[in-house]
């Protein structure tokens, strides 16, 4: 095991590398993601075609996480952190030669958006796995922020340069951009420098490792209820977000379309600053006991979102709409940054290097089953019930989930330590200490 603090002098470093590339790799991704989008409903017109695409490309994601987690995690992280990156760059310069050639149908398209998903699923748990590698622990948090606030920028800047950037040079010039930003990322995260923090041996076989992995997160209870508060909070936020609040905001309160974009931007501005604030040591270890607290101020404000409706002269202002959500949602995203990246950061330090990437991609796999799921549910009830109702039931059941996870003896304790990551008792470890 290598000792953290002679490898002090490579974080600064690392974080500089780190965020470059991921800037530089997300912004190829979005690139990709919304062109392909606009590509489609422009070749078919078709919203079906187009929906029925997206979903399948999601959903390869579900099933590809737990085992990726296992391969990653069984894997030199760092080889895998840069050839996913190179593949995807490599798929999608297969892709522009297809175009070069002939434009390719509808169905190839929805194949190569598949595999890319595939890909970038073992990236994204490379990339989670290996922050606690690449810098001291007590910088695992602000790794974290810059990594939360270059997502929040991406998904504010992506659409809006994927659009002026089809319109301008069309899809086959984003494929070049999207390659060479693959590649490059790629290339720049061989300069990243790891160090291990665990000699454990790998299970003797793939099968072995997963279960090592169900066995560990059922030994860890308070692994097991934030697994279970991850699941709650997307089944809920996610929408809350892309099918309640357009859908009161647009259609019921009759703002325009401009004036939803600023409010829906709004909540990336609130993830910045607060990935910002939770970057600074003292504000996150003032924050770390608090997290659960956060989640119920952050049911509170789901629940203002009836508002408008209760008081029917704000209903009544487009802009003054505009501005109550703007700053809701600013809030309640500065609130949900703060509370999640100590969570997420605490979750990396001390799950065993050996564990980290399965656990993680087991959470994933759960979470996106939750977020779909929620969005029928809420969609189905949505045109069956007054719209109130939703934030207000919606904050009523996250306020819950929050206060008890706050009195929940084993999360607080898990949240408090400062030791070594718990390591989980397995077949094989009770072999080898028996010899």
């Amino acid at each position: 095991m290598s000792d953290p603090t002679s490898y002090r002098p490579y974080t600064n470093r690392n974080i500089f590398i780190f965020s470059g590339t991921r800037l530089i790799s997300e912004l190829g991704s979005a690139l990709f993601k919304f062109a392909l989008s606009l590509y489609i409903l422009d070749l078919t017109g078709s919203a079906v075609i187009f929906s029925i695409i997206l979903g399948l490309s999601i959903l390869p994601g579900v099933f590809v996480n737990i085992f990726a987690g296992v391969y990653v995690d069984r894997s030199n992280k760092k080889k895998v952190l840069v050839f996913s990156e190179l593949l995807s760059g490599i798929i999608m310069f297969s892709l522009l030669l297809l175009f070069y050639f002939e434009p390719a149908p509808i169905w190839l398209l929805g194949v190569y958006s598949v595999i890319l998903n595939v890909i970038q699923s073992f990236t994204l748990l490379a990339l989670n796995a290996s922050i606690p590698n690449l810098v001291d622990q007590d910088r695992v948090h602000s790794l974290n922020s810059s990594y939360q606030s270059i997502g929040a920028v991406i998904n504010v800047v992506g659409p809006m340069v994927g659009a002026l950037a089809y319109q301008v040079w069309g899809f086959e010039n984003i494929l070049i951009f999207s390659t060479v930003f693959f590649i490059l990322a790629g290339s720049l995260q061989w300069l990243l420098r790891f160090h291990t923090t665990s000699d454990h041996p790998v299970a003797a076989s793939y099968f072995e490792s997963l279960k090592e992995v169900f066995r560990y997160i059922e030994q860890q209870a308070a692994i097991k209820y934030v697994l279970f508060l991850f699941v709650v909070i997307n089944f809920i936020l996610a929408p809350l977000m892309q099918v309640v609040l357009p859908y009161v905001t647009y259609r019921e309160l009759h703002i325009s379309a401009q004036q939803l974009s600023i409010i829906q931007a709004s909540w990336f501005v609130g993830i910045i600053i607060g990935a910002i604030l939770v970057s600074q040591k003292r504000v996150h270890h003032f924050m770390i006991n608090k997290i659960f607290i956060l989640f119920q101020i952050q049911a509170i404000l789901f629940a203002c979102w009836c508002f408008p409706k209760l008081v029917p002269q704000v209903s009544g202002s487009p802009w003054a709409i505009t501005g109550f959500f703007f700053v809701l949602l600013m809030i309640t995203g500065l609130m949900n940054s703060m509370g999640n990246i100590p969570m997420i950061s605490y979750i990396q330090v001390y799950t065993p290097d050996h564990l980290r990437a399965s656990v993680f991609g087991v959470t994933s796999s759960i979470t996106m089953l939750a977020t779909p799921l929620g969005i029928w549910v809420y969609g189905f009830v949505l045109n069956r019930i007054d719209w109130a109702y939703l934030p207000l039931v919606s904050g009523g059941i996250v306020f819950v989930v929050g206060l008890l996870a706050h009195q929940n003896r084993q999360l607080r304790e898990f949240f408090k330590k400062n030791d070594a990551p718990l390591t989980v008792k397995t077949e094989q470890s009770e072999r080898i200490s028996a010899s």
